[in-house]
């Protein structure tokens, strides 16, 4: 937890998804202070004729939902998703203007990973610390 999901009809080479992938989790844990093998990025194929804005075709559109743990400012969030848009741009060299990027929040109390409760914003620490036996390297 979070999960950020990536769909896109963008060809994105196994480099190019790693480097997101690693971006997105620096950008993440800069704002919400997660730990790192917290965040799940998943790149998800999205043919064309699979996207509609309007009623029509969406051309080179991507979307990028995310699923985080409630708990923080809307400012964090805001900020969280700007610094998503412009990492993808950049990284991708698609325009900011052809993204849709959504930020969700969910309780902790109701997101399992690795068969455990997760824990609340804040409370990471010692919930590793607590299942490290459970956790293995997850937990280091």
């Amino acid at each position: 937890m979070p999960v950020y999901s990536c769909s896109t009809p963008l060809a994105l080479s196994s480099e190019l998804k790693s480097a997101i992938a690693k971006e997105f989790t620096r950008i993440h844990r800069e704002f919400t202070g997660a730990p790192e093998p917290f965040v799940n990025i998943v790149f998800l194929d999205l043919p064309y004729g699979s996207h509609y804005l309007g009623g029509a075709v969406r051309e080179n559109g991507t979307l990028i939902n995310a699923i985080v743990r409630a708990g923080r400012s809307l400012e964090t969030r805001q900020a969280l998703l700007k610094a998503l848009s412009a990492a993808w741009s950049n990284l991708t060299g698609q325009p900011q203007r052809k993204l849709v990027i959504r930020v969700e929040e969910a309780d902790a109390e109701t997101i399992m990973e690795a068969g455990l409760i997760m824990p609340r914003p804040g409370d990471e620490a010692a919930w590793m610390a607590a299942n490290k036996e459970t956790l293995g390297e997850l937990a280091t």
